[in-house]
């Protein structure tokens, strides 16, 4: 059994779109950001995580170093790898967290500090965060330690957003003055910030690309389009032009979050006609009750919190085996990641 585990944890591999956008704008003076997430394919379960719930980190590697915590806060992720390892999502306070592929990235050397994968990271801070400063205070007392993925992280409060990479082995974060155009794709910060400043409105004097799905244009054209968000009468349609416009053929899912409101609203490529609304306002998040699920293969349309179901370890089950066939990893994986949900408590 100890071989299998070790087999598991050197194949381990989970990866997030590699042609990913992700920005924020301001129509009506509330602060919205804009996803694309774009990958191979595009199954996955929403779900309610509960505030007072107590956890320890999952130790994948032989390195890692447990941590263990009690949630603060409430938050609604999509998931594809199971409850508890989002892709992204967004908790009662209206922080949200979303990561993109940054091939580029370099991670820290294993040490004593308490370490997390690359998708329990994010949950981790929907659960313990309320703001980008107290995160950045804490991002260097804690470690990163992915098991294939390689990275970056855009996470908004209802004020602000700040971008985290590791670069060199350090986490380096642009806020604030150093985060002149707010959003990432899939370059490191310095290289899109970079190449933007040769574009109109941005500095320079060159077109907008358009068309392109290269990185840094996509980076450059959501932000362009963003400027012109208040010219609408309509703010989420063409905001889901705009993630049509930089989305790739594999444009699974486009998710706008509302962080004033504290709403989700998102269509996937399988049901574009059908646009889905989450509204963490109307949510219980008191662990006493269940955590709930919305399949989004579900062809339901409009308000899904009426749609949301109990959780079912079965159906969690299942999603993750999708998802580790899918790329080719040991089966028994789907085992250790189904189970984690019930090595937490409820206080």
């Amino acid at each position: 059994m100890r071989k299998l585990v070790a087999i598991i944890l050197l194949c381990f591999f989970i990866q997030t779109g590699e042609s990913c956008t992700i920005f924020s704008l301001y129509p009506n003076g509330q602060h919205w950001v804009g996803r694309t997430f774009d990958w191979a394919y595009g199954h996955g379960l929403v779900y309610t995580n509960k505030r007072n719930v107590t956890k320890t980190s999952l130790k994948l590697l032989p390195t890692d170093v447990t941590s263990t915590w009690t949630s603060k806060y409430g938050s609604v992720t999509f998931n594809q790898f199971g409850r508890e390892f989002p892709t992204g999502g967004m908790n009662e306070a209206g922080l949200l967290i979303d990561a993109l592929e940054l091939k580029s990235s370099i991670f820290p050397q294993a040490d004593t500090r308490p370490s997390f994968n690359e998708l329990q990271f994010m949950q981790y801070v929907l659960d313990n965060y309320g703001s980008i400063e107290a995160l950045a205070n804490d991002l260097k007392s804690i470690r990163l330690s992915p098991v294939g993925s390689k990275l970056h992280y855009f996470v908004c409060d209802v004020n602000q957003c700040m971008t985290v990479e590791y670069i060199d082995g350090e986490v380096v974060t642009h806020s604030g003055s150093t985060l002149p155009i707010s959003g990432i794709a899939n370059n490191t910060y310095e290289e899109h910030v970079d190449y933007a400043r040769d574009f109109i409105t941005f500095g320079g004097d060159k077109s907008i690309v358009l068309d392109s799905k290269d990185s840094l244009d996509r980076f450059v054209r959501s932000n362009y389009n963003a400027k012109f968000i208040n010219q609408s009468t309509d703010p989420v349609q063409t905001l889901f032009g705009f993630l049509e416009d930089v989305g790739s053929t594999n444009n699974r899912w486009q998710l706008i979050y509302n962080q004033d409101e504290k709403t989700i609203t998102f269509r996937t490529q399988t049901h574009l006609d059908k646009q889905r609304k989450v509204d963490l306002v109307k949510i219980d998040f008191s662990c006493i009750t269940s955590t709930q699920y919305f399949d989004l293969d579900s062809d339901t349309a409009g308000d899904v919190n009426v749609a949301f179901r109990d959780f079912d370890s079965e159906v969690n089950l299942q999603v993750i085996k999708k998802s580790v066939k899918m790329q080719g990893l040991p089966a028994a994986l789907s085992g250790r990641l189904a189970i984690y949900p019930s090595e937490t408590q409820c206080n």
